[in-house]
């Protein structure tokens, strides 16, 4: 599940360590919140795959960074049927899986995302690998700050993000919006690598929320 951008979703995998697929996905844009949608797309999504929420393995939820609301409604409900079914819950970081979405590049991918208020977030991972390799933390700043300090690499940019163009020796691209099915994908690897207490469904804020900004 993603709930932490504006082009959220759900999408429902299987596999082994042989590798994992994608049997459905349902994704949406939306302006306000996913909240009161998320059942409705969970119901879909398992649905179409002709599955039961019973026969789910492992629960994932993007854990930001991206909308705190969004972020707390998808993890809170997803540890919830975790908890309930005794199944384990997984946080995938959202810059890490927009960099899974988008797939190989000719360099490193830097995925932005809106913070609000003017602001975007910013990652950097290699080229190709899968999982992406993080090469440097999350940021949150300006738009025009966004790129200081970084070598070459392709800029992936939503399309409802207002972002100046890239100078070089950087490359303007889409951003994916199949990100629920990515969170699913990195889930399922770490599955079966062997989960940590690390792969625990913990929020990434990166920044503080506006009304503990405006209180500090």
């Amino acid at each position: 599940m993603d709930t932490s951008t504006a082009w959220g979703g759900t999408a429902l995998l299987e596999g082994d360590g042989g590798g994992v697929r994608l049997l459905a996905e349902v994704g949406l844009t939306v302006e306000d919140s996913l909240a009161a949608r998320l059942l409705p797309l969970v119901d879909l999504t398992v649905a179409a795959a002709g599955w039961d929420r019973a026969s789910i393995d492992l629960y994932a939820a993007a854990r930001g960074p991206g909308s705190f609301t969004g972020i707390r409604v998808g993890l809170g409900l997803l540890a919830g049927w975790a908890l309930a079914s005794g199944k384990p819950c997984v946080g995938i970081g959202t810059l890490d899986a927009v960099a899974e979405a988008y797939g190989p590049a000719e360099a490193d991918r830097i995925p932005l995302i809106p913070a609000g208020r003017g602001n975007v977030y910013r990652g950097r991972f290699d080229a190709s690998s899968s999982p992406p390799r993080l090469l440097a933390a999350p940021w949150a700043g300006p738009p025009e700050r966004a790129l200081e300090g970084e070598g070459a690499g392709v800029v992936l940019v939503p399309r409802d993000l207002p972002f100046p163009d890239v100078p070089a020796p950087f490359r303007r691209a889409p951003a994916p919006t199949s990100i629920a099915a990515a969170v699913g994908r990195l889930a399922a690897l770490r599955l079966f690598a062997g989960l940590t207490p690390e792969d625990a469904p913990h929020p990434l804020y990166v920044r503080p929320s506006y009304a503990e900004a405006g209180s500090s």
